[in-house]
């Protein structure tokens, strides 16, 4: 065989390789597709609030990037909030900071009604609506090769006021690498998000815009 023929049987196989390993860097190991039907979950707590869910699993070695998703439904009384975190060996999946739900950091709200007219449905208020879809997805940096516990928290935004969930499916997933990071900023958007936020009400504005 040619010295050249040689090179392409070798740039080949290793173009192939490359091409291999890309694909497996984007398969999915699913771990958990599980369900909870029954009694409502509730809280009535602020942060940390209550657990909803709880498993430990062994990711493979070199999967450390972990996807954990709620898919649920859910409703809340007397204009509460209900504020969901996802936590991976004690530590939240993502931290960030506060949001207009005015959620603290680690937390996320997904659902909130005004408590007021035309009203809701049920006995907690008029902010009480039964019932509303929750799907969220988080991303996790777990340990590949080793045990991680990954824990969903549930919280009210408003101390004694509950919050729910029922009939609800939990997925976790992983991904070979470290794959979950913040986005690259958006050229010139933080000067034009200051300016909006500038003309913002005070009651829309949260602790880092004060």
């Amino acid at each position: 065989m040619s010295r050249k023929r040689v090179f392409r049987v070798l740039a080949v196989g290793a173009f192939a390789l490359s091409l291999s390993q890309a694909a497996i860097a984007q398969v999915l190991s699913r771990h958990v597709a599980e369900y909870r039907f029954g009694p409502e979950q509730v809280s009535m707590n602020l942060p940390p609030g209550d657990t909803i869910y709880l498993k430990t699993i062994t990711l493979p070695p070199g999967e450390d990037t972990v996807f954990v998703t709620l898919s649920s439904t859910g409703d809340t009384h007397g204009g509460a909030a209900s504020w969901f975190s996802a936590l991976i060996n004690g530590d939240f999946c993502n931290t960030g900071n506060e949001g207009a739900g005015f959620a603290p950091g680690g937390w996320i709200p997904l659902q909130k009604h005004i408590n007021g007219a035309p009203g809701g449905d049920g006995g907690g208020g008029p902010g009480d609506m039964h019932d509303n879809g929750i799907y969220y997805t988080w991303c996790c940096q777990g340990r590949g090769g080793t045990q991680n516990k990954i824990e969903l928290r549930m919280a009210s935004s408003i101390q004694g006021q509950p919050v729910f969930v029922e009939r609800s499916h939990y997925y976790i997933d992983s991904a070979r690498g470290v794959s979950c990071k913040p986005a690259d900023p958006i050229p010139g958007d933080a000067s034009k998000m200051k300016a909006l936020e500038d003309q913002l009400p005070p009651g829309h504005k949260h602790q880092h815009q004060h």
